[in-house]
């Protein structure tokens, strides 16, 4: 009992000493900057001591599952984008206590309640960046009517949804656009996807206005969903804390993945990830579901299979009106420069994955390199006031191994072709069309900013010098002519919890204020 009663006292002098040092050593900094440090000051630094780092972790996923072949009955999955990479600067953290390795929450319906703790894994593999993207997963109870975070001092109650429960063989989950004008590129892979069997869930921020109301149409035909994407964001939160603009890699891609893949998780047989410059098109059956399957059969137990990629050049009309699916596939040439690929997943043996593939392998699961079949991707896109080829001849686009193998069959581009007819006679359709980008101008701003601030140091293996990548720190000057339609939402300052605040958005809408921005 005496031994109880010490050690109180020793930490309580450890603290004091700790905070002392600290104290004294900001206000010889600060002095010599002509700065005072107020007792706010020494507050602040006492409760950070005291409580650990302030984390702030936007949920930008939360599914609850009434029925789950995989996460079990009851399942809630959650997406997280925190703060959990500490600042080497920052030498009052390695006073600090460990993160926490768990989530704490809380479920009631009509008639009890229950709490639950759920770890967490890390979806990100690095530390490029500050805030990355972690899963968590738990069971609850029965007939769910709401979800809290539960924090040491406090509770965030959080809106949640259900996942899709229609039957689907096969979704595409398209990357996040921003400041997206390259609508061949996209006529070219839903047309595709409607073909083969597949159907497009696209992530959105931001669009050409006529383009993004293209997309909006072949919604309403049932090609493709338009998800809006919205930012990850702490109102209030000094960036010194957590920066969610300059730190967060690749427009949160890893979240929207996952997210695609937890929301198709009952519903799809196979979910494959693919930014809008990837076309897959199947080779060894005549569906997907078909080419997946073969390909699955008669091996391990899968986590994923692994399609690589080979970069192609393409031609492509800037003008709407004269523009062939027929024409972009004969303009297609092998480059023979492979790059790194993508994958698909039977969504029963799998939770999450970063942006090609998922950091760790689930327990007794394997993984297949795909041999037999390569995504072809549109590396560059020539945008030409007229084809070369004459819209009577028909090209099969040769296969990338030199062989007499064609990526896809006369008969088939015949079929897209038409397909895309048809959709280009119904009047709403045709009045968006006349309306179509000429012009690349994004495009090449994106380009550049990616080249200077990414792929120089990546390709030269210089990758120590690279910074947390993405597209919101590009500077996107507005083109008084082109108009845009950007995604935007609700955010709320949060109560501070311990050791975790909780934030979310709520109300996505698109909206023509904002312009072409890519955050």
């Amino acid at each position: 009992m005496r031994g109880f009663c010490r050690r109180p006292k020793k930490v309580f002098v450890l603290v004091f000493l700790v905070l002392f040092v600290v104290w004294l050593s900001v206000t010889i900094i600060e002095f010599s900057f002509g700065l005072t440090v107020t007792t706010d000051d020494l507050i602040a630094t006492g409760k950070t001591l005291k409580n650990g780092r302030q984390l702030k972790g936007f949920i930008t996923s939360s599914y609850y599952y009434p029925t789950s072949k995989s996460l079990g009955d009851n399942a809630i999955a959650l997406v997280m984008s925190i703060n959990l990479v500490r600042s080497p600067a920052n030498q009052l953290e390695h006073f600090l206590a460990p993160d926490p390795s768990e989530l704490i929450i809380m479920a009631k319906n009509a008639s009890s309640s229950v709490i639950v703790s759920a770890p967490y894994v890390r979806v990100t593999p690095h530390e490029v960046c500050q805030v990355i993207t972690i899963f968590a997963t738990v069971q609850l109870i029965p007939n769910v009517k709401s979800i809290s975070m539960l924090g040491d001092n406090g509770m965030a109650e959080i809106p949640f949804t259900m996942p899709s429960y229609t039957k689907r063989d096969v979704v595409v989950c398209t990357s996040p656009l921003f400041v997206s004008e390259q609508w061949q590129n996209f006529l070219l892979a839903v047309h595709i996807y409607r073909k083969f069997g597949a159907h497009m869930n696209l992530y959105l921020i931001s669009s050409v206005t006529s383009f993004y109301e293209l997309m909006k149409e072949y919604e309403r035909e049932g090609y493709m969903t338009v998800q809006p994407w919205v930012k990850v964001d702490f109102p209030g939160v000094p960036k010194t804390t957590a920066d969610p603009f300059n730190q967060i890699e690749f427009r949160n891609q890893a979240a929207s993945q996952t997210d695609c893949l937890l929301q198709f998780k009952e519903s799809a047989r196979f979910v494959t990830f693919l930014d809008l410059d990837d076309v897959l098109i199947p080779k060894l059956a005549p569906t997907y579901a078909e080419e997946f399957q073969k390909i699955m059969d008669g091996k391990k137990k899968l986590a994923y299979i692994f399609y690589h990629k080979e970069n192609y050049d393409a031609v492509v009309a800037r003008d709407s009106s004269r523009f062939s699916l027929k024409k972009m596939f004969g303009s297609l040439e092998c480059k023979h420069k492979r790059e790194t690929g993508k994958i698909v997943v039977d969504p029963r043996n799998l939770n999450y994955t970063w942006i090609h593939f998922p950091p760790i392998l689930p327990n007794g699961l394997e993984k297949y390199e795909v041999t037999e079949n390569v995504i072809t991707h549109l590396k560059t896109i020539v945008w030409s006031d007229d084809q070369e080829q004459s819209g009577r001849i028909l090209i099969e686009p040769s296969y990338f191994d030199n062989s007499s193998a064609k990526i896809i069959s006369s008969k088939d581009i015949l079929s897209i072709e038409k397909d895309l007819r048809r959709m280009i006679r119904k009047p709403r359709i045709r009045k968006i069309f006349a309306k179509l980008p000429n012009i690349h101008y994004f495009t090449d701003l994106v380009v550049k900013c990616y080249n200077d601030r990414y792929y120089r140091y990546h390709y030269s293996g210089r990758l120590g010098d690279i910074k947390c990548p993405g597209p919101q720190l590009c500077g996107f000057i507005q083109h008084p002519k082109i108009k845009c339609t950007h995604v935007t939402a609700t955010h709320i300052p949060m109560e501070t919890l311990y050791p975790i605040t909780y934030y979310y958005a709520t109300d996505p809408y698109f909206t023509s204020d904002i312009g072409c921005y890519a955050h």
